[in-house]
């Protein structure tokens, strides 16, 4: 039996902020390690949670992986794809293959939408399914998790 292909690949990634400390223009900036050296693999079918305490880089992480913050160094490789060097196009089109849930469940979930509702939405609009092929999609999903199909 083959093991599943490597779908992300992250190597040594870092986020380094310049930050200033007093209002002295001659004090040099101080580096904060936001994050600093982070590697993973994630396999196909795979589904990475990050736990940790508040302030110790995990949004940080996701948002450089998306790049929706510049990474100071490292490599961040998703289905073969070197996103650090992606052009805006290519990146805008090959998005869509990575999803992130911020900590913050107010901001990332409505919580005026069902369940439902807030699966369909990306699949809508990064796909062209019909209403009963998204509907299918949906339930099976939802059933793999065990939630119920309602």
């Amino acid at each position: 039996m083959m093991s599943p292909s490597l779908a992300a690949r992250i190597e040594n990634l870092k986020v380094h902020f310049k930050i200033r400390r007093g209002m002295s223009p001659f004090k040099p900036a101080q580096v904060l390690r936001a994050v600093d050296g982070i590697s993973l693999e994630i396999r196909e079918g795979e589904i990475l949670g990050l736990v940790g305490e508040s302030g110790c880089g995990k949004s940080t992480l996701g948002r450089a992986i998306l790049r929706l913050i510049p990474a100071t160094g490292g490599a961040v490789e998703i289905n073969g794809k070197d996103f650090l060097s992606l052009d805006p196009k290519a990146l805008r089109a090959a998005r869509p293959m990575v999803q992130m849930v911020f900590q913050d469940p107010y901001a990332s979930l409505d919580p005026r939408m069902t369940i439902f509702e807030t699966l369909a939405e990306p699949l809508r609009t990064h796909t062209k399914l019909s209403g009963a092929e998204l509907r299918k999609k949906i339930e099976e999903t939802m059933e793999s998790v065990g939630l119920p199909r309602k």
